[in-house]
């Protein structure tokens, strides 16, 4: 476990690194690196409850989560590739700390391909990398990314309200069709959307008394 919790903690200290030198040379993209950084700390531990119900190799999870948006954070790449570009960057980390192959392998395909489900390599389907997406996703649509949806909006209430009616029809479709990629995962999931649709259906209902009362 000492071990582990050593590897753990230098790639902590990587990525950490990652994000200091992308601030001292992105000052203007400072709140946007913060965020991913804050980001990677949620989505690491999702991923560690996910695999500790799902019977998936702890610490390999929680270290590619770590490592998932380093691209982004480093501000190499932030469109859909993200994930692969971070792969690349992460294996030779991964090894010069003493993670076997096999491991290297299979936590880098997990980066790879936690944004849209492809790695620009062959690798068989893991936990691992079911995991590091599913956790990804549970962040994306945690309780601090509906503050962000309607940030632009907060001081004009009729685009406010008019922005929670769309979010909501787009809520509620994706909590009948889509799934996770693991049960538990799924639950999570699931559970974020109901977060939102509750908060949002409470909003649209006050957007309901704001009219000029009569008798």
């Amino acid at each position: 476990m000492a071990e582990q919790n050593h590897r753990l903690q230098q790639v902590v200290l990587f990525v950490q690194k990652i994000k200091e030198y992308a601030l001292k040379e992105n000052p203007g993209h400072a709140i946007s690196i913060h965020y991913r950084w804050n980001h990677t700390l949620r989505v690491t531990q999702y991923g560690k409850k996910l695999a500790e119900q799902e019977g998936a190799n702890v610490e390999l999870c929680m270290s590619a989560c770590l490592l998932h948006d380093i691209a982004k954070i480093s501000m190499k790449e932030r469109n859909v590739d993200h994930g692969r570009v971070g792969a690349k960057t992460a294996r030779p980390f991964l090894l010069e700390i003493g993670y076997s192959d096999q491991d290297v392998e299979n936590m880098c395909f997990a980066i790879a391909r936690h944004v849209d489900g492809k790695a620009d390599f062959e690798h068989q389907l893991t936990p691992e990398s079911k995991i590091v997406r599913d956790a990804d996703d549970i962040d994306r649509f945690g309780a601090y990314r509906i503050l962000l949806q309607f940030r632009n909006h907060i001081d004009d209430y009729e685009k406010l309200i008019a922005r929670a009616k769309l979010r909501i029809k787009k809520i509620k479709k994706m909590r009948m069709n889509f799934s996770m990629e693991t049960e538990t995962g799924n639950k999570l999931f699931n559970r974020q959307l109901d977060l939102q649709i509750d908060f949002l259906d409470r909003l649209i209902a006050d957007s309901q008394l704001t009219i000029i009362p009569e008798l």
